[in-house]
């Protein structure tokens, strides 16, 4: 039988929409199944050299949430399901039972 599972619900609010994450906080405030955060990327990390000649070495993007990129840049926020377990995977809590030891 699976665990039991809880949906819980992830807010990704840009930066530039302050008043719309602070106005999530105080609807949501203690509700223990939503969580608002702000959007914490601030652009890609990784330097281009113009000078560079090399050919880029990653396969394809590392970022594969695509439509939630594109909800932040279209309306500013994006809704994400979550889906959490309220006790562990049975192989989790076996593992870190021989880690303690």
């Amino acid at each position: 039988m699976a665990p039991p599972r809880i949906q819980r619900l992830l807010f990704v609010v840009r930066r530039e929409r302050r008043t719309f994450y602070d106005s999530l906080r105080r609807t949501f405030d203690g509700d223990d199944t939503v969580q608002i955060v702000l959007d914490r990327r601030v652009g890609d990390r990784r330097r281009r050299r113009l000078d560079s000649r090399r050919a880029e070495r990653r396969a394809h993007e590392r970022r594969a949430r695509r439509a939630i990129d594109a909800q932040l840049r279209l309306r500013g926020y994006a809704v994400v399901g979550v889906i959490t377990f309220q006790h562990p995977p049975a192989r989790a809590a076996e593992a870190a039972e021989r880690k303690a030891r």
